[in-house]
């Protein structure tokens, strides 16, 4: 009975290292998770979310949020730039911006008069504000529209 070798002591063995290895995988994703900017770029997601609508038709809302920084200015020309369109095919949703289709109802930038400048071509924040970014092409001759959805929190 002494020297016998229980089969119970492996298995043990193999449940510290189970838990052992939780706990270092969460510990890893907590640094992760700490890395993560509260805000996204506006220009960046702006493009992104232009590159996932431009073959037209379909709308697309950011997931991620985006931070506006009071004093920043976006020129409408620098986000088809970034989302690699021509210049002169992208334009805020503001008020008097062409939007046949009604994509802007509810993203528009000037709904926030108080946070943002807005006259179609060029965007000039004017307070701290969060949201999303919402993008939208048209199908045909229609220039490319990008809005705005304050978050709630």
């Amino acid at each position: 009975m002494l020297n016998q070798k229980g089969q119970a002591f492996d298995a043990f063995k193999l449940l510290i290292a189970a838990v052992v290895a939780g706990a270092i995988l969460v510990i890893l994703l907590s640094m992760i998770g700490g890395f993560m900017p509260v805000g996204q770029d506006p220009l960046t997601v702006m493009g992104q979310e232009l590159n996932k609508v431009k073959k037209g038709g379909v709308a697309s809302t950011s997931t991620a949020v985006v931070q506006f920084q009071e004093g920043q200015e976006y020129t409408a020309d620098a986000v088809a730039q970034e989302a690699g369109i021509n210049k002169g095919m992208v334009v805020f949703c503001c008020e008097g911006v062409d939007d046949p289709d009604g994509k802007c109802e509810g993203y528009m930038f000037d709904e926030h008069e108080d946070a943002f400048e807005c006259n179609g071509k060029t965007l000039t924040v004017k307070q701290n504000i969060a949201g999303k970014v919402r993008a939208y092409c048209p199908i045909g001759e229609g220039k490319c529209i990008i809005g705005f959805k304050l978050t709630r929190g």
